[in-house]
Parts: C-alpha cells; structure tokens; sequence
C-alpha cells in the first residue's frame, strides 16, 4: 500500500499547487498530532518536520558542514520574507478545495 502511496505522490507532486495542497494536508495532521499546540507552534513544528525529512540537510549534518548549515539557514530566513513578498505583492490566495475522499 506504501508504494501505491508514493506512487501517486510522486505523480500527484509536479505542480507547485497540488504541493501546495499536500502540503495543506501535512499541516493539518501536524496540528492533529500537536492538538496542544498553538497555531503558530504548529508551523513551527512543520517547518521543524520538513527540515528534519530533507536530504540536504541530513547530508549537511552528517558532513558536519557547518558553513553549509549557515548558508541553507540564511537561504530559509530569506525565503520567508520571498514568500510572504510574493503573496502580497500578488494576492496569492492558494484556495485549496476540501478533499473529497
């Protein structure tokens, strides 16, 4: 069942607004794992998932390549404000449809 999962996910994941979608879902069942946490502490703790699942950054830790931490850390704070520029500047609204199934 697991490979029919990431399957579809891998085909599911070529457009920037189904990841957005997927990662929509992911936040939703952090908030229901962390039901204790603020909305704000559960950003926190998907940003905290999303960073501890990467590849980059395990590769990175285990090289202890500290100045490429650095450098991915400074890329993250700057993407932040990337991010929320472009919303604004764009009335980005992602309108993410209730699933169905």
């Amino acid at each position: 069942m697991k490979w029919l999962f990431l399957f579809l996910l891998k085909k599911y994941t070529k457009n920037e607004n189904n990841r957005l979608e997927i990662f929509n879902v992911l936040h939703e069942k952090i908030s229901d794992e962390y039901s204790e946490e603020t909305t704000f502490g559960n950003v926190y703790n998907a940003n905290v998932e999303f960073l501890m699942g990467n590849d980059l950054v395990n590769k990175l830790i285990r090289d202890n390549d500290k100045s490429g931490l650095d450098m991915l850390k400074v890329g993250l704070y700057n993407s932040f404000d990337d991010a929320i520029n472009f919303m604004v500047d764009e009335g980005f609204d992602i309108n993410i449809k209730k699933r169905t199934w």
